[in-house]
């Protein structure tokens, strides 16, 4: 195959994660548009997601298997890029492009990166010097950012690269219009992350009129003893399921009659795509970045305002009381499906890398 449509993707890894699903999702798709992709996986962990035949795999051997060798990874990444030599690079989230645009000091194969981190994440030290020194050494070209919130950062950082928005892309997900709806309210994240906003949402529970309903939440649940802690204390872990880990997650979805996401801020909200897409009723917080991406409210679904745990309170009860509106906003929601499909994702992704296929 040519070289000049031959682009190296380098990820984390292929464990469970969103950053990984995007990586994986986008790699999938540039390899149906017979793009010829090679995927490096930062991390030798086990793997969650499976490429498709046809995408080379490259994983490090005796190192980062729990924790990142800096200079290896340069080198590795260095010696990856000159057996291969693509057309283009594209790195998933700042930190692994800061690694990769040290191994491509001297290489002139265009640099991009895909930003990933919610726009107020702050990168600790040594993390934010690595960034600064690789980035003024070896700029990339070009930089996505997944939300318009995301862009007005990201071009402030960036300064000398090209930004542009560019949302993720959505992955297959099944309707299951045999599974009957059930009064579930589903929230989907990691148990113990601060940022995902678990204990405002089980907050947000307690005070709901209607106490026939539950709370499903899914997702691991490593360190969410804080959470379930606040469930007992509030007096509504007996309505709570823990899920953990949910490989088959889309039956999830069919069964929940309204989604929240309760975040405090995320980068690209992967599991309000997916909810949206699988007709659930969505209610986010208005966090920083990605509900006004998605969500027109009061049209496919709902925005309340940021961490106001009574408006959240208030909003569901209100939807609980209004079936047919639930309906009505599931119905539109769906059309998601159409903005995130991988094909148009993929298309613009490729254009932006100045790719000709």
């Amino acid at each position: 195959m040519d070289s000049k449509n031959k682009i190296l993707i380098v990820a984390p890894c292929l464990a469970m994660g969103g950053m990984e699903r995007a990586s994986v999702n986008t790699a999938q798709a540039f390899n149906e548009k017979g793009v010829e992709v090679i995927f490096i996986s930062l991390f030798k962990k086990t793997h969650f997601f499976k490429l498709d035949n046809g995408i080379q795999l490259e994983e490090p051997v005796g190192f980062n298997s729990n924790k990142l060798s800096l200079l290896k990874s340069i080198r590795w990444i260095k010696r990856l890029l000159s057996d291969h030599k693509p057309c283009r690079v594209l790195v998933f989230s700042k930190f692994y492009g800061a690694i990769t645009a040290l191994a491509m000091i001297g290489n002139k194969t265009p640099l991009y990166i895909s930003e990933r981190s919610s726009p107020l994440f702050v990168w600790r030290q040594p993390m934010n010097l690595i960034n600064s020194t690789a980035f003024k050494l070896r700029p990339p070209k070009g930089i996505i950012a997944q939300t318009s919130i995301a862009a007005q950062y990201q071009k402030k950082y960036f300064k000398k690269s090209q930004v542009q928005v560019i949302p993720n892309i959505l992955r297959e997900v099944s309707i299951y219009p045999e599974i009957e709806r059930k009064k579930v309210i589903l929230a989907v994240g990691r148990l113990g992350d601060y940022l995902k906003g678990f204990d405002l949402l089980i907050e947000s529970f307690a005070l709901l009129k209607d106490k026939n309903w539950e709370l499903h939440i899914a997702g691991g649940d490593e360190n969410g003893q804080e959470v379930k802690t606040l469930a007992s204390k509030l007096g509504v872990i007996h309505r709570i399921k823990f899920l953990g880990k949910v490989k088959d997650i889309d039956k999830i979805y069919a069964y929940a009659s309204i989604f929240v996401i309760p975040s405090r801020s995320e980068g690209f909200p992967n599991a309000l795509a997916e909810a949206m897409a699988a007709g659930c009723l969505c209610i986010a917080f208005d966090f920083i970045a990605g509900p006004r991406d998605m969500i027109n409210s009061g049209e496919n679904g709902i925005i309340v305002e940021d961490r106001n745990v009574k408006a959240l309170a208030e909003a569901i009860d209100l939807l609980i009381l209004q079936p047919e509106k639930r309906q009505i906003l599931s119905n539109n929601a769906k059309e998601i499906r159409k903005h995130l499909n991988r094909n148009i994702i993929a298309d613009k992704i490729l254009s932006f890398l100045n790719m000709d296929l």
